[in-house]
């Protein structure tokens, strides 16, 4: 779709072709361009379309210009330079929102191309003489660049996703290997356990509203004779590690009791924790026959 920036144009009473020989860039979003400086028509094109494929995943560069003409007609307008249906250059600019026209102007739900200037840019653009060669191997190019582009990023997921299972069969192999180890009392009940998480930018997709968080800590703080939710157990047990010591002062601290559905029971956390920081929680035992495959692996820092 071609860009809707608005145009602005002299009147030209003229029916013949008329050729564009430089472009005046007044600003632009690109290194590319020098402000106020005036260029070679071609020139701008080449440099133009450059700019575009350096884009090719989305965004675009403004680039403010004035053509003139070899008649002396100017036409000033805001280029949005970039792949994904935005401009590739003036010529393209032109062309596709002459195309534009001509495959909606039966829209009725698309007024403003009935528009007196509308109109007038239309009949503007038919008069000009544009290098439709340039426009159609420039835009071969942009589509070449875009699926490689496209190519390259799927090709980074799925290596990112391959990374993360082979970290998640490492991280199981040696949960396992940790639990056959662990001696876990016989008169425990539960444990308690310290996990201090933060946002995973990698995976998570604000717009979407998915937000994922990571795990960077886990420390096992103590053993449970019951499997009753209290606080003061947890808070006690924090005294356990230096890092969590902090979470038994309650001013430092926030109770959780979500007792329902979708909630994560009774926790403490740190004041600031929203989704992701300190929790301390309690796992109990389900099963007396394998009480170690609910301790997660992490750092032992139980008190004898």
């Amino acid at each position: 779709m071609p860009s809707t920036n608005q145009s602005v144009s002299s009147l030209m009473p003229e029916a013949k072709k008329i050729k564009p020989l430089t472009v005046l860039v007044h600003w632009s979003e690109s290194r590319e361009f020098t402000e106020e400086t005036l260029y070679d028509f071609n020139e701008f094109e080449k440099k133009a379309l450059e700019v575009a494929k350096r884009n090719p995943l989305g965004g675009y560069d403004k680039t403010k210009v004035t053509v003139t003409f070899d008649n002396e007609h100017q036409h000033e307008c805001r280029l949005d330079l970039g792949c994904g249906g935005n401009d590739q250059g003036f010529a393209e600019h032109c062309l596709s929102t002459e195309r534009y026209y001509r495959q909606h102007k039966g829209d009725v739900d698309k007024p403003w191309l009935y528009d007196k200037h509308h109109q007038q840019l239309i009949e503007l653009i038919n008069t000009y003489e544009l290098n439709h060669s340039f426009v159609d191997l420039g835009r071969l190019q942009v589509k070449q660049v875009e699926e490689q582009a496209k190519a390259e990023e799927a090709a980074k997921e799925e290596a990112k996703q391959q990374e993360r299972e082979r970290a998640w069969r490492e991280h199981q192999q040696a949960e396992e290997a940790f639990q056959e180890t662990l001696e876990v009392p016989q008169w425990a009940k539960g444990v308690i356990i310290a996990t201090l998480t933060d946002y995973d930018a990698e995976i998570s997709e604000p717009y979407a509203g998915e937000f994922h968080t990571k795990t960077l800590k886990t420390i096992i703080l103590a053993w449970s004779k019951h499997s009753r939710n209290l606080f003061p157990e947890l808070r006690k047990a924090c005294l356990n590690h230096p890092e969590t010591t902090f979470l038994n002062d309650p001013e430092k601290s926030v109770e959780h009791r979500e007792r329902f559905a979708m909630g994560e029971g009774y926790y403490l956390t740190d004041t600031k924790y929203i989704r992701y920081g300190w929790q301390i929680k309690k796992r109990n035992f389900y099963r007396e026959d394998n009480k170690a495959r609910y301790v997660p692996l992490g750092e032992i820092a139980i008190s004898e």
